[in-house]
């Protein structure tokens, strides 16, 4: 047998031990699914009980404008993973008005993930678009701030214009499973003479215990890992809901690298 099919043969027999490895991860995951907390695959009996969850969006009102605040995903994170908050700001009536800074207020001890923070609103040319902004970090009162630099974010009840702040941050590696942890927003309107503040808002992020995929990679939100509109990540998500067609992309990798 040559030396290529030798390595071809060997790479086939290691695709398929993992194939059978990641169905029962995958089975032993998706029954773990079942429970309130769908990042307690394999759990033990030292694992921590899922705590009732608390609001993870929250709507407030002032004048003709609302404010919506939410935790993107299911409202879970895990310690040491990253956590996105989408803030949107619309007129759904009246006078259309112009939001000139948003604050986000987020839980003490997270740490804004650089380059995370972007603003999707109205342009003059283009239309609705969504585009990266340096925001100002401040740590000591545990906030983000973005500022537009003119009048300000057109938001009308016409064409639905309306301005959204979505920032990211890594959850403390010390955050305990369990708690749920507030966060608020505030914001500046031309012509108001003062800061509407929400602060807190009622807008809980619920810390759990990391799952399967979160444990192996020790909370690597670089990966891609981390915490994300499916809860848990790209990688996390193809192992639970589809194991067998995960494993199978692997093994197609391992075959061609192995021709």
């Amino acid at each position: 047998m040559s030396r290529k099919a030798m390595r071809r043969t060997a790479s086939i027999v290691a695709a398929t031990a993992l194939l059978a490895g990641g169905l029962a991860v995958g089975a032993g995951t998706a029954a773990a699914a079942g429970s309130a907390d769908l990042g307690s695959a394999g759990s033990s009996d030292t694992a921590t009980p899922p705590a009732e969850q608390k609001p993870h969006s929250a709507t407030k009102k002032t004048d003709n404008i609302s404010v919506t605040k939410k935790v993107v995903g299911d409202g879970t994170v895990a310690p040491g993973q990253k956590v996105t908050y989408r803030t949107v700001i619309s007129v759904p009536s009246g006078v259309d008005r112009l939001v000139n800074k948003i604050t986000d207020f987020h839980p003490a001890g997270f740490e804004y993930v650089e380059g995370s923070a972007k603003i999707n609103a109205w342009n003059v040319i283009g239309g609705q678009k969504e585009t990266a902004v340096k925001p100002t970090v401040n740590a000591a009162d545990n906030s983000v701030s973005v500022t537009e630099p003119f009048v300000g974010w057109l938001t009308s009840s016409i064409e639905a214009k309306t301005v959204t702040l979505e920032v990211s941050y890594l959850v403390p590696s010390s955050a305990k499973a369990g708690t749920a942890l507030d966060s608020g927003v505030t914001f500046d309107v031309l012509g108001f003479l003062a800061t509407q503040k929400f602060n807190p808002m009622g807008v809980f992020v619920t810390v759990r215990d990391a799952n399967l995929v979160e444990s192996v990679t020790g909370g690597s939100a670089e990966l891609g890992l981390g915490s994300s509109e499916g809860g848990t990540g790209s990688a996390g998500s193809a192992i639970i809901t589809d194991p067998a067609g995960f494993v199978a992309d692997v093994i197609s990798g391992v075959i061609k690298n192995g021709s």
